[in-house]
């Protein structure tokens, strides 16, 4: 009886102005799956970009450039970094979660690479040209926009497949 009621109150669903919102155990597993995404991103940045592009991809140098040129001060680069893994552990699992969950899906196989490939676009295409630098970095050649694309693809679909996967193990 209490484990019916505790498995029906977690299939209820949290709304605000209609919008679903994350749970606690959605937020955990949101955050989670962001992580795992976030290293395997890393990995990805850092060792096939360095060597294809000739160096690595460097977000806090994005964010810095972003803040110089529309607040008029940089950040350090703790805080660039911090703000880069509060995005892919908090910010973009949350942007898929508030599509996934309110009508925007491709189908589950699918939504991650999405979404992953989706955020190379706010980030170098968005903020890019909003921090003076060419629009998806292809003045530069196109090796960093490639390499970010599947980086970035990369890093949503293992994100949205260790947070399905947990959320599923929740259900059961």
């Amino acid at each position: 009886m209490i484990a019916d009621t505790a498995r029906s109150a977690m299939n209820q669903q949290f709304r605000i102005a209609g919008v679903v919102m994350p749970g606690l155990r959605e937020m955990i597993a949101l955050m989670v799956g962001g992580l795992a995404g976030l290293g395997l991103w890393e990995i990805w940045a850092n060792v096939p970009t360095a060597i294809v592009a000739g160096g690595p991809l460097e977000p806090p140098a994005l964010i810095k450039a972003l803040f110089a040129a529309r607040l008029g001060f940089e950040p350090s680069d703790v805080a660039a970094k911090a703000l880069h893994y509060v995005t892919g552990i908090v910010g973009y699992p949350l942007g898929y979660f508030f599509l996934t969950r309110n009508g925007v899906s491709l189908g589950r196989r699918w939504n991650g690479w999405v979404w992953g490939t989706f955020t190379t676009f706010i980030a170098l295409g968005i903020f890019a040209p909003l921090a003076g630098l060419p629009f998806l970095l292809l003045a530069w050649g196109g090796q960093l926009t490639v390499m970010s694309t599947i980086g970035h693809a990369l890093y949503g679909a293992l994100a949205a497949y260790v947070t399905e996967m947990m959320l599923d193990r929740d259900r059961a």
